[in-house]
């Protein structure tokens, strides 16, 4: 495998040594494609010459960028380049991870690795609706929700697969390069594979996109797409990519691109929904599937029913709507999630009912553990505070739901650290890092109303909601290895907000030898009567649905 960097340029001077430079270092051989600019870009490229180890291809006339690529991709082939990074002269895409995406291309050589943009306050609006749309038409023409950006300019071809398409098809050679060429190589049974990239738009920055000439084409493209979609749909349907045999690392890689991805499908949608059309009309739009769901799943629909007959036995009975309502509550819940993660919630929303805050816990000297639940919205206080905090927070899930949590989180902020860390198995290595970490002020999260999924012994009964239900000792044994202080957490919504209750549940926990399983029990105690508590003020946002009392 070889890979070539091919820079297509018409009239970028002005990021184009910084670019080369990085790309040096990168010991990558470089392609140069100067599609007929003009005199200052010419005589910057003739310096860059002098300075580097670089092949630069004049066109006389310009041809448009994708005529430009083209004649890249015929160069790299005639001298053995199997691979071509295509990365735009204009400076907008960051090249902090080009590793990344010649690690994924190497391990998937069949594949197009392209990036899937991050933007940042830079981005101007009439860019992002002319993107949206033509996101929409490419999943209509590709059936797909593969390709989450067919615009970036950031991508990795597979040198021979792609020069079959230009040869026999009639892909645009200008701005339509981009997602016409994508959208034939997927049709063909090429997978594309998203990556993360950050994107600013520099200030200065020449814009090469004829606003009317452009956007005709691209219209034009599209249409032409759609058609033949609809005209050739059965031997499209039957070259689909095959994403089973790919390698794709989770942290390198967006999550459309992954092999298990049906809910995560459900929840890209139901995200872009809310965050274009508002989180009420969404609401709305989504009925539906609510109804869907509650008519047709009915292990949790009975867990609701059960729930809410406890929850109600001492207040007001439960009426025949009160189980669908539940299930609302649930999408209002993950709908405030995903305003979270997107920026449009902040942590401005959040009010306290308790003298302490998060903020308070996150000034302190040394770390300790916040004990949650599945009761109202703790996750939305990680998502909507800031990125020093975010750091410092360490999530323990178990094996078998962290990848998908780790998919879920990158689909909403792809380039945070997300300090997750697989709890099946404690041993003395974790103890020893999750210690170093608390030492330098950092938090264990763990949820205290969830069962280990192998080791039955370690389960206290102990009264909620007037029946004995089963809690996990775990969190509570390493608080004891850990000897921090521990916090009981609770983060519901209370009409326009969202209602955050921070209690104290020891400075540190020991558990004597003598009498383990006493101390257990009255620590067990005390986090489900703070649980029954709030459970008994807002019933409609607990979020187990499985009989919780088995």
């Amino acid at each position: 495998m070889k890979i070539l960097a091919l820079i297509p340029t018409y009239n970028h001077y002005k990021a184009l040594p910084s670019i080369i430079k990085r790309l040096i270092q990168a010991n990558m051989e470089i392609l140069i494609v100067d599609d007929g600019s003009n005199e200052i870009t010419h005589q910057t490229l003739m310096d860059l010459l002098q300075q580097y180890p670089l092949t630069l291809l004049p066109l006389e006339n310009n041809q448009g960028k994708g005529a430009a690529i083209h004649q890249g991709l015929r160069w790299a082939h005639q001298h053995g380049f199997t691979h071509a990074f295509q990365i735009d002269a204009d400076g907008q895409h960051s090249l902090d991870n080009l590793q990344g995406f010649m690690d994924l291309s190497s391990n998937n050589p069949e594949a197009l690795i392209s990036g899937q943009p991050i933007y940042d306050q830079s981005m101007p609006l009439a860019r992002r609706i002319g993107r949206w749309f033509t996101h929409v038409w490419v999943w209509i023409e590709t059936l797909s929700f593969r390709i989450t950006d067919s615009m970036c300019g950031f991508r990795i071809y597979p040198v021979d697969s792609t020069l079959r398409i230009l040869e026999s098809k009639g892909i645009g050679p200008r701005m339509d390069f981009d997602t016409h060429i994508m959208v034939h190589l997927f049709w063909q049974g090429i997978p594309v594979v998203m990556s993360p990239v950050a994107v600013t738009y520099p200030e200065g920055n020449i814009s090469n996109f004829d606003v009317i000439r452009d956007n005709w084409r691209i219209t034009k493209m599209h249409t032409k797409l759609f058609f033949t979609m609809v005209f050739n749909l059965k031997k499209i349907l039957s070259h689909r990519p095959n994403y089973k045999t790919l390698d794709l690392p989770v942290e390198n890689t967006h999550w459309a691109s992954l092999e298990e991805r049906s809910s995560l499908m459900g929840m890209f949608i139901l995200a872009y929904c809310c965050r274009f059309m508002g989180k009420r009309l969404c609401m709305a739009l989504s009925t539906p599937v609510i109804l869907y769901y509650y008519c047709f799943n009915k292990i949790q629909r009975q867990a609701s029913q059960d729930f809410l007959k406890r929850a109600f036995s001492r207040a007001a009975r439960p009426d025949t709507t009160s189980s669908l309502r539940h299930f609302f509550s649930f999408l209002e819940m993950a709908l405030d999630k995903f305003g979270a993660w997107s920026g449009q919630m902040t942590f401005d929303e959040i009010i306290y009912t308790s003298p302490t805050t998060f903020k308070d816990l996150m000034a302190q000297p040394t770390g300790g553990m916040l004990l949650v639940s599945h009761l109202g919205n703790m996750e939305f206080c990680r998502a909507a505070t800031c990125l020093e905090h975010k750091n410092r927070l360490h999530i323990l899930l178990h094996s078998k739901n962290s990848q998908r949590y780790n998919q879920f989180l990158k689909a909403f902020n792809p380039l945070s650290n997300l300090n997750i860390i697989e709890i099946t198995e404690i041993n003395p290595a974790t103890i020893i890092y999750l210690r170093d970490r608390l030492s330098q002020g950092d938090w264990v999260v763990i949820a205290g109303d969830r069962l280990p999924p192998q080791n039955k012994s370690r389960i206290t009964h102990v009264p909620f909601l007037g029946i004995e239900a089963p809690f996990s000792q775990g969190p509570y044994i390493l608080a004891s290895l850990l000897e921090c202080p521990v916090y009981m957490a609770i983060a519901v919504r209370d009409q326009a907000n969202i209602s955050v209750n921070l209690e104290k549940l020891d400075d540190k926990i020991v558990l004597p030898r003598a009498n383990k399983n006493n101390h257990i029990d009255k620590y067990v105690i005390a986090f489900s009567q703070y649980l029954e508590k709030f459970s008994l003020l807002y019933p409609y946002q607990w979020f187990n649905f499985f009989n919780f009392w088995k």
